[in-house]
C-alpha cells in the first residue's frame, strides 16, 4: 500500500556537458576577437594605419563565427538538455556582425560605433553566462 502513495519516480533532469565545453570554447574565441576589435580600431585613430589590416579581416570574419558558434548552441539546446535562448542569441549576433560588415566597410560609423559596441557588450556577457553555474542546468521537464 506504501508503495502505491509514494511520487512516482522522476527521471533525472539532463544536464549540458560536452556541448556547453564546446560552446564554451567557441565563445572564447568570439570573444577574444570581438574585443580585439575596438583596441585595434582605437590604434588606428590614434594615427596607426597599420591597425586596420588586423580590424578589417578580423571583421570580415565575425559572422562567420558566430555561424560556426550557432552550431554548438543548438547541441547545447536539444541534445544537450540546455536553454534555447543561447542559440537564438548566436542567430541574433550573426545578423548583427553581417550588418557591422556591411556599414563598417562603407565606413557609416553612425551605426558601426554603437553596433560594435552592442556585439562586444553581448558576447562578452554570453562568454561569462557560460561559465556560471546557470548555464550548466539542464532546462524544466517539458520545456523546449
Amino acid at each position: 500500500m506504501t508503495d502505491q502513495l509514494q511520487a512516482p519516480s522522476q527521471q533525472p533532469v539532463r544536464r549540458p556537458r560536452a556541448s556547453l565545453w564546446v560552446l564554451r570554447l567557441v565563445l572564447l574565441l568570439h570573444t577574444g576577437l570581438v574585443v580585439t576589435q575596438p583596441i585595434m580600431a582605437g590604434y588606428y585613430l590614434s594615427g596607426d594605419a597599420d591597425a586596420m589590416d588586423v580590424h578589417s579581416p578580423i571583421g570580415s570574419t565575425l559572422w562567420m563565427i558566430s555561424m560556426v558558434q550557432l552550431v554548438p548552441a543548438l547541441l547545447y539546446w536539444r541534445p544537450g538538455g540546455g536553454r534555447l535562448w543561447p542559440a537564438g542569441l548566436t542567430f541574433l549576433l550573426f545578423f548583427a556582425e553581417f550588418l557591422q560588415m556591411i556599414v563598417g566597410h562603407s565606413q557609416n560609423l553612425a551605426i558601426h560605433v554603437p553596433l560594435g559596441t552592442a556585439i562586444v557588450l553581448t558576447v562578452v556577457a554570453l562568454t561569462i553566462w557560460s561559465f556560471r553555474p546557470a548555464a550548466r542546468r539542464g532546462r524544466r521537464k517539458g520545456a523546449q
